[in-house]
């Protein structure tokens, strides 16, 4: 008995037995036979050097010994459950690296996590917000695994998630648009809609100065707020309580559309690939999120009830 040796298959038949109250029923919680649970019992007998288990009519019980090896068995068992699961979570997580232009940072983020929480709930995901030129540059650079970017115009790069014009606008109240020279605030160089705007503001002959100059829709928002300039957004990253100006209103021009484009690099990751089909398939079913979600972005950025 000193030198027995459990069978871990042996043990989990036992507690299987307790669990069940017999051989049959246990037979049929582990996809074996009677004959082969019960050779299993007698095997695991031999090795303890006593009987485990007494039979009756009214089922099985486990002998005193068999009590006190069962109570092993049970811990043992959880002891290799716990281990398993230890091991799976200390293994480096999958990561997906997802980059996106400033102003699908609301509509997108949350619905690529969402995603990644159902399908591959190990997953990390990484965001880096930036300009769509420094994303895509990033991309080819082997830095990230997906771009959402605004493509240039005639491009026909990446695979088309939506298309929308820019607008201008400003916050209600605001009359920043009546003033001369025009006051604007736009994003820095490397967004793509940034040459859009001033292409439209040089052929209409608008005379302009340029107010602001960020990186980020948040430096944009925050000058324009204080009734400091107008800007140029895509409709949907317009902020709640603002107004988009009419076309031509104060001679301002008509702007063009723009579209935000999924990138892939060369030799995409599985995950990347998931990530992408999976954006195609809302675009498709019409289930990528629009205005509302960047409103309740907004609020919640800026505190704005």
């Amino acid at each position: 008995m000193e030198n027995a040796v459990f069978d871990l298959q042996a043990l989990r038949t036992l507690v299987a037995i307790a669990d069940t109250g017999g051989f049959t029923a246990a037979a049929g919680v582990l996809h074996k036979t009677q004959a082969a649970v019960s050779a299993t019992v007698a095997g695991l007998e031999r090795a303890a050097g006593c009987r485990l288990l007494e039979r009756s009519r009214s089922g099985c019980r486990p002998t005193p010994q068999g009590a006190v090896l069962l109570d092993y068995a049970r811990r043992v068992l959880g002891l290799l459950s716990e281990a398993a699961q230890a091991v799976e979570a200390a293994q480096p997580p999958e990561v997906v690296r997802l980059g996106l232009a400033d102003e699908c940072l609301a509509t997108l983020a949350a619905v690529v996590a969402r995603h990644l929480a159902v399908a591959r709930p190990q997953a990390l995901l990484e965001v880096r917000c930036d300009l769509s030129e420094r994303l895509e540059a990033a991309l080819w650079a082997g830095e990230l695994d997906v771009g959402i970017v605004v493509r240039e115009p005639g491009s026909e790069k990446g695979r088309l998630l939506w298309r929308e014009p820019l607008v201008w606008c400003l916050p209600a109240g605001s009359r920043a648009h009546e003033t001369r020279p025009l006051p604007v605030a736009l994003f820095a160089a490397g967004c793509r809609t940034r040459p859009m705007v001033l292409a439209a503001l040089q052929a209409a002959g608008m005379v302009y100065r340029e107010a602001c100059r960020a990186s980020h829709i948040a430096g944009l928002v925050t000058v324009s707020e204080n009734g400091m300039a107008v800007t140029a957004l895509m409709r949907r990253a317009v902020p709640p309580g603002w107004r988009e100006l009419a076309a031509g209103e104060t001679g301002l021009p008509t702007l063009p559309d723009c579209e935000v484009v999924a990138l892939l690099p060369p030799n995409p990751t599985a995950l990347a690939v998931q990530v992408s089909g999976m954006l195609l398939r809302a675009r498709e079913a019409g289930d990528l999120p629009g205005r509302r979600a960047y409103s309740a972005f907004h609020r919640v950025c800026t505190g704005v009830k």
